[in-house]
Order: C-alpha cells, then sequence, then structure tokens
C-alpha cells in the first residue's frame, strides 16, 4: 500500500475505487463507447504528457495480463501495443476490474490492493497527440471481460453531507480570464475563475445547468461529441432540455442514467485571444481541477505560466 492519501471516487455493492487527492478523473473526456456512454473512468494522476508509475485505484487478484496490438501512434513517442489487465474484485465474484494503457510490473496471480504500483502508463495510437497518460477502469461482468462493450454501469460517491458550493457570480462566456499553469507544444493546462466551478462533495468540476440546475460538466468541448453531467440523483427531472455554460446554449440532453446525463453538443467553438482553437477538455477532482486547451496546431501558443488570458464561447 503507498502512504499517498486516496479518497474513494465510487463505492458501492462491492465495488470500490479509489484514487490519489491529487488525481484528476473523467468519465467523458475521451472519444470511446465507454465513455461517451458512462460506463468507464480515465484517471489521471497528472496531466502532463509524460508517462508516469501508476498506483492501482482498485483491490483484487491479476487474473489476466494480455499484450494487444493498438493503432500506430501519430506521434513519436507513441507506441503500436497496450495491456489489458484484469483482476478479480474481493467482494463479488460476478465481476473484474478491467485496466488499460499500463505496461504492467504485476503479474498473473500477486494479489494487489489500492495504492500498490501497477506498471506504467503507455500512449499508443488509441491517444490523441494532446491524451495525457492515464489509466482507463472498467467494471466488467466476469463472462464478458474483454470486449469495448459491455461494461457495467457505476454511480459516483456524491455523499448525503453534500453542501452544495456555489460560487455566485454569473458566468460570462463571452470573454474568461484563465490562469495559465503550463505550457506544451500539443496543448495548454490552465484553471478557469473559480465561480466557474461547482461542488458535489467530493467533487469540483467545471458548471453547467439544465432545467434550473446547476450541475457537473465532463468531457471534450465539443471536439468529443457527446458531454456528460454528473448530478445529485435526488433533484433531477427527467424531462430532456437544453444545457448551458453560462447563458450560451451547448447543447440538448437525450439520456438521463443515474446521475449521469448525456447530450450532444452544438454547433460552438471556442477562441483562446481570439484565435479559434479545436476545444477543451474538461475533468474532475478533489480540488479545482485543471482544463486542458487544445489548439489546432502545436506550438501555437507561448505563454508564462501564471499569465492572465481569455477564452470566449462562440
Amino acid at each position: 500500500m503507498h502512504d499517498s492519501k486516496f479518497y474513494d471516487i465510487v463505492k458501492m455493492d462491492g465495488i470500490r475505487v479509489s484514487i490519489l487527492q491529487t488525481s484528476h478523473f473523467s468519465i467523458g473526456t475521451s472519444p470511446y463507447y465507454a465513455h461517451q456512454h458512462g460506463l468507464a473512468i480515465d484517471i489521471y494522476p497528472n496531466l502532463t504528457l509524460e508517462n508516469i508509475e501508476i498506483l492501482s485505484p482498485v483491490s483484487g487478484k491479476i487474473q489476466h495480463i494480455k499484450k494487444l496490438r493498438a493503432p500506430k501512434a501519430k506521434f513519436s513517442d507513441g507506441l503500436d501495443i497496450d495491456y489489458l489487465i484484469l483482476l478479480s474484485n474481493p467482494k463479488s465474484s460476478e465481476i473484474l476490474w478491467k485496466i488499460m494503457h499500463v505496461n504492467p510490473s504485476v503479474k498473473v496471480g500477486d494479489q494487489i490492493e489500492v495504492g500498490d504500483y501497477l506498471g506504467k502508463t503507455i500512449r499508443n495510437g488509441y491517444f490523441a497527440y494532446w491524451s495525457s497518460p492515464h489509466l482507463h477502469l472498467e467494471i466488467r461482468p466476469i463472462n464478458d471481460a474483454i470486449r469495448a462493450r459491455g461494461g457495467k454501469s457505476f454511480s459516483l460517491t456524491i455523499g448525503k453531507e453534500n453542501i452544495s458550493k456555489k460560487f455566485s457570480e454569473e458566468i460570462n462566456t463571452n470573454q474568461i480570464p484563465i490562469e495559465i499553469h503550463s505550457v506544451y507544444p500539443e496543448m495548454i493546462l490552465a484553471r478557469l475563475p473559480k465561480h466557474f466551478y461547482h461542488y458535489l462533495f467530493p467533487f469540483y468540476g467545471v458548471k453547467t445547468r439544465f432545467n434550473n440546475l446547476d450541475c457537473l460538466l465532463d468531457g471534450g468541448i465539443p471536439h468529443y461529441k457527446i458531454g456528460t453531467l454528473i448530478f445529485e440523483q435526488k433533484h433531477i427531472s427527467h424531462n430532456l432540455c437544453p444545457v448551458y455554460l453560462g447563458a450560451h446554449k451547448i447543447g440538448n440532453l437525450h439520456e438521463i442514467r443515474g446521475e449521469f446525463g448525456f447530450f450532444k453538443f452544438e454547433k460552438i467553438k471556442f477562441l483562446l485571444n481570439d484565435n479559434e482553437i479545436r476545444g477543451i477538455s474538461l475533468y474532475l477532482a478533489n480540488f479545482l481541477p485543471l482544463i486542458k486547451i487544445i489548439p489546432y496546431y502545436k506550438n501555437e501558443f507561448s505563454f508564462i505560466p501564471k499569465s492572465i488570458q481569455y477564452l470566449r464561447l462562440a
């Protein structure tokens, strides 16, 4: 067990997923089926592009490890392989943990606890050139553990003690001041103003609104097509309706499942200092998460960390 502090992001019916308090995670910031339907979690120790030793978010015994062929990466340090790791769940014989994007340092038969080292992340052709290394996790039926579809649904640990923190200032998407955290040729990491965030214990995320309800927004806007909403289930109305970022409509809700809502993005675009960008990627965290700004071209922007730049939604 690693000494660093973990907290639960999923805890239900014998299913427990725990991550470092310093990590980001996402349900919907990916173009692949499991993420676009709320059936997988990507866990990021950080959002840089460097591979890193990764700690297990789950406990169980290693049942199977398979080296897979992956699409050839379109960036210089990417691989054309991936690894599939299956772990038993000690609380349920009916499900397995499915982990990908980690070159394992463990072997079949090893007993793993939350916080144990699993191996080092890898990037391959399943990643866009701006995608940060991460651990991909799914909860799978034991008789259907491997294929891309068929994962089991889950709920996040939005607690009863939730005090929904309100940042009262209205969101103005015509000129959004962002503080630059770090700049890479492929992408920029930045933080939005505090009032752009919403809190549902124990998670922060970017605030969005539908049906006059503030909730968390997850996904890649608009480059991953479908956005994910996360809300307190007890407050939800099942009337399909528009989704807003500030006063700007960004899509229409088309599906609700538990605490997740799914919607297709409108034809919207973001500009950074009046230059159109590909989009922004959003994450959830135990703190105010960073956002990822994705330009159309590498090395398009050069900013000093902690400088203030401006986003605009059009």
